[in-house]
């Protein structure tokens, strides 16, 4: 599969509107057994485990790692704009599905390399919208809000996942660590 120019655009504004802040252990003590490009490809990942569990926390419960695994935040700010989602109760389960999926990629993530504190993330509708927008290259109206129904919450938990999918791809083939890895 290859990305065209737009996808990597798209994918690119995604974290940067998403992601305001992000992090590295450069300022955090990491794994010493593992060489440090590992430690590198493995944390960038953490910047959208955390993204992506708290989207799917505070979609499906109306709260997020504060309350389900605050240990995983490591003194992180709150998000911003984070909200329950409306939505069916079939819905509803599969989004808890996928929130408790993320908050054990954050844990076997931790498990390898130290990590860092969650950063700042702004998962208001307004967000969503702008990248949405972007992606059409013109205004929406109404404006794409992933809180307001199944539907669009659906639409929007496709996105996020992508952008992480990607990573990992271009990623993987170059840890060094057999443990790094089975991460």
């Amino acid at each position: 599969m290859s990305l065209s120019a737009s996808n990597i655009t798209f994918a690119a504004l995604l974290i940067f509107l998403l992601l305001p802040k992000s992090y590295s252990s450069k300022t955090i003590e990491s794994n010493s057994l593992l060489p440090q490009v590992d430690v590198d490809l493995l944390e960038f990942p953490l910047n959208l485990e955390y993204l992506e569990a708290e989207f799917f926390l505070y979609g499906a419960y109306g709260y997020g790692l504060n309350k389900i695994a605050p240990n995983l935040t490591k003194g992180g700010p709150t998000p911003i704009g984070a909200k329950r989602g409306k939505m069916d109760k079939f819905t509803r389960d599969v989004i808890k599905q996928f929130a408790l999926q993320e908050v054990g990629h954050l844990r076997a993530i931790q498990s390898t390399v130290k990590g860092f504190p969650r950063p700042l993330l702004n998962l208001s509708a307004k967000s969503f919208a702008k990248v949405v927008d972007s992606a059409f290259e013109k205004q929406l109206v109404p404006s794409f809000d992933p809180y307001s129904s199944g539907v669009n919450f659906l639409l929007a938990s496709y996105l996020i996942p992508y952008v992480g999918l990607t990573g990992y791809v271009g990623a993987s083939p170059k840890l060094q660590d057999p443990k790094s890895k089975k991460s």
